[in-house]
């Protein structure tokens, strides 16, 4: 092989890795596209885990302790992305306005687990962070920061608006469901 050829060959093969370590970032960006037929949180909807063992359990008060969260999703309304939920269970007197409290159950809060940046996945985390109370939920894609304490407003980062929260109550069961629909638009506003 000649060195034009090896060059090419190297230009080329430098592409085709670029782009593949590009795939998983582009893959977590989420469009404001509905999925045809898809439905937002109605009340009474129950929210059951989005992932792991537990996938399609319903969420319950006792899923999880204070300081934790859960992605979940209305119960067959996973089609669409823009309903996925990060509900956290936190200590009931560290909620503070802009917090709806009507929306909350024993600490048990809700937002849209849709960064307003650029659609993205939030993350609830314990680790201290700059800037970042604790708990907080983070943006891992452009490090926008948010405080589930008072209504996920924006702490730090590209992030425009808080995420949005989704009015909350337990049925009889114990069993989180919604209380309404999201209180402001989910995701990227344009």
């Amino acid at each position: 092989m000649d060195r034009r050829g090896f060059a090419n060959l190297s230009l080329k093969t430098g592409i085709v890795a670029a782009i593949a370590a590009a795939i998983p970032g582009i893959a977590t960006l989420r469009g404001r596209a509905k999925t045809a037929g898809s439905k937002s949180p109605e009340p009474g909807d129950r929210l059951v885990f989005a992932l792991g063992q537990n996938a399609g359990q319903p969420v319950t008060e006792g899923s999880f302790t204070q300081n934790e969260a859960v992605l979940a999703f209305p119960e067959g309304k996973s089609d669409n992305h823009d309903n996925l939920v990060l509900v956290c269970r936190l200590n009931p007197a560290l909620l503070a306005a802009p917090t709806s409290l009507d929306g909350v159950v024993r600490g048990v809060v809700a937002y849209s687990a849709i960064c307003t940046h650029l659609g993205c996945t939030v993350r609830f985390s314990e680790e201290p962070m700059d800037m970042a109370p604790f708990p907080h939920i983070h943006c891992p894609c452009h490090a926008a920061l948010f405080d589930p304490h008072r209504g996920a407003v924006v702490l730090g980062g590209p992030a425009p608006r808080p995420l949005p929260q989704l009015p909350v109550r337990l049925n009889e069961r114990g069993e989180v469901v919604a209380d309404g629909n999201f209180a402001a638009p989910v995701g990227v506003v344009t």
